[in-house]
């Protein structure tokens, strides 16, 4: 697959990987982004807190399921969105 690049609001989740086993990614601007699973697009909320990473930090082929703090249960849906301003991830998924 190839490298995709998706600037982020503050606002609402932006699907990064949409059923997915694994993904890799990384945040390339100076704002921090949280990441979030779910199960489908829409199945949590512009206010649902999520895993915070910062400028340059990231995974590398990473199973959804470690992407969460909760109980993941059957979530493929890997989700993102700025922290503040508006922030800007690279991500590939597989």
């Amino acid at each position: 697959m190839a490298i995709a690049q998706t600037t982020l609001t503050t606002t609402e989740w932006t699907v990064i990987g949409a059923g997915v086993t694994s993904i890799t990614f990384q945040v390339v601007s100076s704002n921090p982004v949280y990441i979030g699973i779910g199960t489908t697009a829409g199945s949590i909320s512009s206010t649902t807190p999520g895993l915070i990473y910062k400028q340059f930090e990231g995974e590398l082929k990473k199973n959804p399921a470690d992407l969460t703090f909760g109980s993941p249960g059957i979530s493929t849906y890997v989700l993102a969105r700025a922290v503040t301003s508006t922030g800007t991830i690279n991500y590939e998924t597989a």
